[in-house]
């Protein structure tokens, strides 16, 4: 997978960080969620959490690294999983186009 640096805001070059693939992804780079009542309550929509996903929380302030056009140009391999966004959730990042 070929990844490449979007941003950070931290001034030590650590956490939280955002890059993107080429197959139209975005790579967190963050604290991991450990809270129990969060894990719980995400383990209630559609196959929770796999053994092979994680969760990690990262500061509104990275979004503004994301080029949402950009990343609707990348050519998608056919075989991708489909991704659902929640229209009203996207309207709220500064800067996504929609």
């Amino acid at each position: 997978m070929r990844i490449e640096f979007l941003g950070s805001t931290s001034g030590g070059g650590g956490c939280p960080t955002l890059f993107k693939t080429e197959r139209g992804t975005i790579v967190v780079q963050g604290t991991t969620v450990t809270d129990p009542e969060a894990l719980a309550k995400m383990a209630t929509y559609g196959n929770g959490i796999p053994s092979y996903e994680s969760a990690v929380e990262i500061p509104a302030e990275l979004l503004p690294f994301v080029d949402v056009t950009e990343l609707a140009e990348v050519d998608l391999p056919a075989d991708r999983p489909e991704f659902t966004i929640d229209p009203e959730a996207a309207a709220l990042i500064p800067g996504a186009q929609g």
